[in-house]
C-alpha cells in the first residue's frame, strides 16, 4: 500500500522527521517493507501562489457561511489532500494520507504488521488514524473501529479507499471550508467518519502553519452574511440530524 507524506519542498526539519519515523518503523516491523510504500508528496505551496492553480474551486460563499474567506494556507492545504484523492482514484487502489507532523503511535510501533493488515481487510471506505478533538464514538466491533457524527478535527493520517475519493471529489466542487470541517460533514458526500483504535498517529510538537487572514465588512454587509449564516447553519443541522438517524438505525446504533 503506498502511503503520501503531503509535505512542502522548503519544509525539510519536517521530511527529515518523517525519514526517521519511518525508519524507526522498519527497524521495529522489518516486513513492513514490503507492505508499505512511503511517497513524499509535493504539498501545494501558499507562499508561491500555488493555490491559485485551483481558483475555480474558490467561492464566494466561504464568507457567507463562516464569516470570513479562507487564508490562502487553508486554500493550499484544501489543494494539496484534494491533488491526492485524484491520485487515489488515478491510481484505483486504496492509500493512505499523512501529513509530516505526526508521529507514530507506540501501539502501531510495536504491532505495525498486525495493525497494517487490519487496516488491509477492513471494509471500511475512510478511516481515521488520528484526530484532534475527542469526542464520542459509536463502537463498531471487535477490530478497533469506531464511527463519530462529531467535528473531531485535523486531517494528520487517514486511509482512502477509491470510493470515499470519489465522493469527496464529488462534492467539493466549491471550498467553503477548511478541508477537515469538510471532510467530517458526513452527512454532505456520504463518507462515514470512521476511526481506528488505538491511534496510528499521535500529533508532533511543529507549529502550526494554518493562519487566519480577516477583511473589513461594512456593518449592514455583515449583518446580512450573518442572517445567511444562521440560515445555512440551520439547513446543515437538519440535514446533519437526519443523516445520524438513518445510520443509527441502519447500523443499529444506541
Amino acid at each position: 500500500m503506498k502511503v503520501f507524506i503531503i509535505n512542502l519542498e522548503r519544509s525539510l526539519d519536517r521530511k527529515e522527521h518523517m525519514q526517521k519515523q519511518i525508519q524507526k518503523l522498519f527497524e521495529k516491523n522489518p516486513s513492513l517493507k514490503n507492505k508499505l510504500e512511503f511517497i513524499f508528496f509535493k504539498a501545494i505551496d501558499a507562499k508561491n501562489k500555488e493555490h491559485l492553480e485551483f481558483k475555480d474551486h474558490f467561492s464566494w460563499w466561504d464568507s457567507w457561511v463562516l464569516g470570513r474567506e479562507l487564508s490562502d494556507r487553508e486554500k493550499a492545504c484544501f489543494a494539496s489532500h484534494y491533488k491526492l484523492w485524484q491520485e487515489c482514484v488515478k491510481l484505483d487502489e486504496p492509500i493512505i494520507i499523512l501529513e509530516d507532523d505526526v508521529e507514530f503511535s507506540d501501539e502501531f510501533l510495536n504491532n505495525g504488521v498486525e495493525y497494517i493488515d487490519e487496516l488491509l481487510k477492513s471494509k471500511y471506505e475512510y478511516i481515521r488514524l488520528c484526530y484532534l478533538f475527542d469526542k464520542r464514538l459509536y463502537f463498531l466491533n471487535e477490530s478497533g473501529y469506531y464511527l463519530s457524527f462529531e467535528k473531531l478535527a485535523g486531517t494528520q493520517g487517514y486511509v482512502l479507499q477509491v470510493s470515499a475519493a470519489m465522493k469527496f471529489l464529488k462534492s467539493a466542487k466549491n471550498w467553503i471550508y477548511a478541508v477537515d470541517d469538510y471532510m467530517d460533514m458526513f452527512y454532505r458526500h456520504n463518507v462515514l467518519n470512521i476511526v481506528k483504535k488505538p491511534l496510528f498517529l499521535k500529533q508532533a510538537n511543529f507549529s502550526s502553519v494554518i493562519v487566519e487572514y480577516g477583511r473589513k465588512f461594512s456593518i449592514k454587509l455583515i449583518l446580512y452574511k450573518k442572517i445567511a449564516r444562521e440560515i445555512f447553519r440551520f439547513y446543515s443541522s437538519i440535514l446533519r440530524l437526519l443523516f445520524i438517524i438513518y445510520i443509527k438505525n441502519r447500523l443499529k446504533l444506541k
